[in-house]
């Protein structure tokens, strides 16, 4: 099921985006699999899809054990977030209003509204990063 010709695997390998949802990382996958199974070694696949042989390989070898399931990718470990979703919500709704009425979101504002309406402390910084992950 491959649209290119026998040539097109000579040429210059594409460049993935670094930054892709889980949803297009496991159809990346799915597609170097597809390749693999199709007749294609892993490192012609690799050069095509710009990943390495070893990478295909392992996804070959995680789709054969476990299927398409087996190519999703497990959640990730690493700190928890100190905001739950209830008060993400909360945050966001208060961004929303302030700029509404037009004033300005700053680090010390989310800072401070976190702290009195919510009791969760935090630093001006880790506001900032709120501030540019919530929008």
């Amino acid at each position: 099921m491959i649209k290119k010709s026998p040539h097109a695997w000579s040429k210059k390998p594409k460049k993935r985006r670094s930054v892709q949802s889980a949803a297009e990382r496991h159809r990346h996958c799915l597609r170097a699999v597809e390749l693999v199974m199709a007749g294609h070694s892993a490192s012609e696949v690799a050069r095509q899809l710009g990943d390495s042989p070893r990478a295909v390989a392992y996804w070959v070898t995680r789709f054969k054990a476990s299927g398409a399931e087996g190519l999703k990718e497990a959640p990730r470990s690493g700190r928890p977030p100190r905001l739950d979703p209830a008060q993400t919500k909360a945050l966001r709704h208060f961004i929303v209003e302030t700029r509404t009425r037009s004033e300005k979101i700053t680090g010390p504002v989310v800072a401070r509204y976190l702290k009195e309406e919510l009791g969760v402390t935090l630093t001006v910084r880790q506001c900032w990063r709120i501030i540019k992950r919530v929008f």
